[in-house]
């Protein structure tokens, strides 16, 4: 029998040269610094750049990067103007007036059937002893793990201070590509060539390395938000240990507590909601203590790119997409894209399969975001504008309906929820954001021993005192 023989181009990885600064440029650094010490790393930066900022919250798996890097977390959380993060409190997300938090948490490590799992099932078998009211109140008395709010800029700056001596960097006023059979040659930055084995394109919306590879189709996503405005403003109290997002007719808000500041934000649709009306929204929300000289504006489509590594080049941060603020997956993005590049990396050479493995993992990643902000959306009881009537009414991709229906019949846990696929969110997760819109499950064919002694550790932690 005539064996199948594909051969492929195998490159060698001794360099990377990454083209962009900001948040996902620095974090590309780091994660490349870290698990790539053997590699030459270039960052280069134009000294046009403009750090957008809007991400200034973020998850638990920064504090992992920066403690896996060697970086002092207690020196950055000082210098960074951090704060700690417990998690996300929602206001008027389900209905006007209701509330619930999605908490940092290990309890999914407890096993399949934790506390979350098992006060939805008794709720369903006891709904006067186990109502939905108190279920954070029950399920999280305490928040055992945390991650920051950052000031981005700040980060930045942190990032390079740290990196100046293990990774070479050029600030630049222009530039030009060279290119040939659909690969980028080398860059030349101010007269200076820079040739690298895989370019990293972190140029945000601009995409300037992947519009040159002609790297453009998307996976056509439609968010449910558009556009967003930010502004900075002082706090006259100890700042909240959580972020804010408090749903309005046309979108949400986002307050976001630093150590010296707030960062907050109004995310609107442009469809049903003008710049002006935002804006005017936007400024009563904080009574005035913000005015129109102070709020920063940007439009952004919910797209991302099919295939974020093509060629010679690989798309991280913006450039490869982006979704919307919610639930902080914006930095979260960047973290995991640079490390799995890196890991990806460490055989020091990639090929065509080098390449369609990482970008697997990073559509298995992104879906589950697109599945978990929508969630947030659809599910919600709101039909007070014409915003929320859309929302919650209109066609949402096959793949989540199949989702939310296996989650009813067998809840999310550890066997649907396997670890070694890069899910955003663990099986926890899923179930403190679905309990935060009653979502009804079916009844679980759970062994009496695992009733009984799940049921005694939410006792033990019934006095713990809550910590929010």
């Amino acid at each position: 029998m005539r064996q199948y023989e594909r051969r492929q181009e195998v490159n060698q990885l001794n360099s990377v040269c990454i083209f962009g600064g900001g948040s996902a440029g620095w974090l590309t650094a780091l994660s490349l610094r870290t698990y790539l010490p053997e590699a030459k790393i270039t960052i280069a930066i134009s000294k046009k750049h403009s750090n957008v900022g809007v991400g200034e919250s973020t998850q638990p798996d920064l504090l992992d990067l920066l403690g896996n890097s060697g970086i002092d977390v207690n020196d950055f959380i000082d210098k960074v103007d951090c704060s700690q993060k417990k998690g996300i409190y929602y206001k008027n997300w389900n209905t006007i007036g209701t509330d619930y938090w999605h908490p940092f948490t290990s309890l999914s490590d407890k096993g399949r059937y934790t506390r979350a799992h098992h006060y939805n099932v008794m709720h369903n078998r006891d709904p006067n002893n186990y109502p939905l009211e108190d279920y954070y109140k029950r399920v999280h008395p305490e928040y055992d793990e945390y991650a920051l709010h950052i000031d981005a800029d700040k980060m930045a700056q942190y990032l390079r201070e740290f990196l100046k001596d293990v990774v070479e960097i050029i600030d630049f006023d222009d530039y030009t590509l060279r290119m040939s059979d659909g690969k980028i040659d080398y860059i030349t930055v101010d007269g200076v060539s820079i040739e690298s084995d895989l370019y990293v394109d972190c140029t945000g919306f601009s995409k300037v390395l992947v519009n040159s590879i002609d790297n453009t189709v998307t996976d056509n996503y439609e968010g449910n938000v558009n556009a967003a405005l930010f502004a900075r403003l002082p706090h006259g109290s100890q700042p909240n240990r959580y972020t804010t997002a408090d749903a309005w007719g046309n979108g949400w808000c986002w307050t976001i507590p630093l150590e010296s500041r707030v960062g907050s934000g109004c995310v609107y649709n442009t469809n049903f909601c003008s710049k002006d009306e935002a804006i005017e929204y936007f400024i009563n929300y904080w009574k005035g203590a913000i005015d129109k000289d102070d709020i920063r504006a940007i439009e952004f489509t919910s797209e991302s790119l099919i295939s974020p590594w093509k060629s010679n080049v690989v798309a991280i941060g913006l450039s490869a997409g982006f979704i919307e603020p919610l639930e902080a997956t914006g930095i979260s993005w960047f973290v995991l894209s640079a490390q799995m590049l890196a890991v990806t990396l460490r055989n020091r050479y990639y090929d065509e399969t080098t390449a369609l493995t990482y970008n697997g993992q990073m559509r298995c990643f992104i879906e589950d975001v697109q599945d978990f902000i929508d969630v947030h959306y659809m599910l919600s009881s709101r039909d007070d504008t014409k915003f929320w009537k859309y929302q919650t009414n209109r066609d949402r991709h096959l793949r989540l309906k199949t989702r939310l229906e296996l989650y009813k019949k067998h809840m999310p846990n550890k066997n649907n929820r396997r670890n070694n696929i890069p899910w955003a969110f663990n099986d926890v997760s899923w179930i403190d954001i679905l309990t935060g819109y009653h979502f009804k499950f079916d009844d679980q064919d759970i062994p009496a021993y695992l009733i009984a002694e799940v049921e005694e550790e939410l006792k033990q932690v019934a006095t713990m005192e809550i910590q929010k």
